[in-house]
């Protein structure tokens, strides 16, 4: 009835209640009938509405493929026994990000984060995502310095251990 002529029942909660009714509804009467072609038809049905209402974005099941797979790893590199930097991204919307990740034993800790948004005040064409390499230069007790490489004009930053911030970027 909405479908056609915009007409449902009074409330959000009744138009609810009416779906999980129904849904479970039909995979008791998919059972019951199942040796009928109406039920298997029925059970096509769901299954097609279902990845028919899927397929337009796929947004949740992108971030499930890629943070339980290394699809969402663009780089992983150990620099040095201490500290461990990798690119990521989890999603389609979003662009991959820097993390430095200190190992503790059998746990880890990010130490920061840093996206393409905070590094394009300098030369917007260079993206974390291309970068070809990282390099660690020298860490305080408060500061770590990195350098990302291109192959072409490369970036150096040092990043406020405590807070995250980046305090500097040096073209090179």
């Amino acid at each position: 009835m909405y479908a056609f002529k915009q007409i449902s029942l009074r409330g959000y909660y009744s138009d609810v209640i009416l779906f999980w009714l129904w849904f479970p509804t039909s995979f008791v009467v998919i059972v019951v009938f199942w040796k009928k072609i109406m039920a298997k038809l029925l059970l096509g049905g769901i299954i097609t509405a279902l990845i028919l209402s899927i397929l337009p974005m796929m947004l949740p099941f992108y971030a499930f493929l890629f943070s339980t797979t290394s699809l969402g790893l663009v780089m992983n590199k150990n620099l040095n026994e201490k500290y461990r930097a990798q690119i990521v991204g989890y999603s389609v919307m979003t662009t991959p990000w820097l993390e430095v990740i200190e190992k503790q034993g059998i746990i880890e800790r990010r130490i920061f984060k840093s996206t393409d948004f905070d590094l394009m005040n300098h030369n917007p064409n260079i993206k974390i995502r291309t970068a070809k390499d990282i390099i660690f230069n020298n860490e305080t007790d408060s500061t770590m310095t990195l350098t990302l490489f291109y192959g072409g004009p490369n970036k150096t930053i040092t990043f406020n251990k405590k807070t995250g911030n980046i305090t500097a970027i040096k073209p090179n």
